[in-house]
């Protein structure tokens, strides 16, 4: 059986990503990863005040919630696609490509957010195209 592997981050464009992984995975007849990666925050020190770090369990099950409301959204129930969450701890573009080593597919959204914006904050999906062994689909925001 065919597998197609989806990141989700709760946002709208990985909805989208996750809606067109959906409708292809039901025409290849093909089984569907859900990945939503978590990774633990980083603490900064402060003078006036400290807080308690989430537990791994608290952002895995953040992770785990963020894909169920995008798949409660997109009724993916009525496409008959059998499908997995699977949270992973890391940076989402290594998780994802790990994850879909043995894929047939791998889709991510991409926000678009720009070139500037992207140099600081890193491209997911542009990590994927450059480092995923399977192929790479990249949804992009509608216009």
């Amino acid at each position: 059986m065919a597998n197609i592997v989806v990141g989700v981050d709760g946002s709208e464009n990985s909805r989208h990503a996750l809606e067109w992984a959906a409708a292809e995975a039901a025409r290849r007849k093909a089984h569907l990863d859900i990945v939503s990666c978590w990774e633990f925050p980083m603490l900064i020190a402060s003078e006036v005040m400290w807080t308690v770090p989430p537990s791994s369990r608290a952002l895995i099950e953040a992770a785990a919630s963020r894909a169920t409301k995008l798949i409660e959204k997109t009724d993916l129930a009525s496409t008959g696609v059998a499908y997995e969450v699977i949270t992973p701890e890391g940076r989402a573009g290594p998780e994802l490509c790990r994850v879909a080593a043995d894929a047939d597919l791998l889709v991510v959204g991409s926000r678009g957010a720009g070139s500037t914006r992207e140099l600081l904050l890193g491209s997911v999906s542009n990590y994927c195209a450059h480092h995923s062994h399977c192929p790479v689909v990249i949804i992009r925001p509608p216009r």
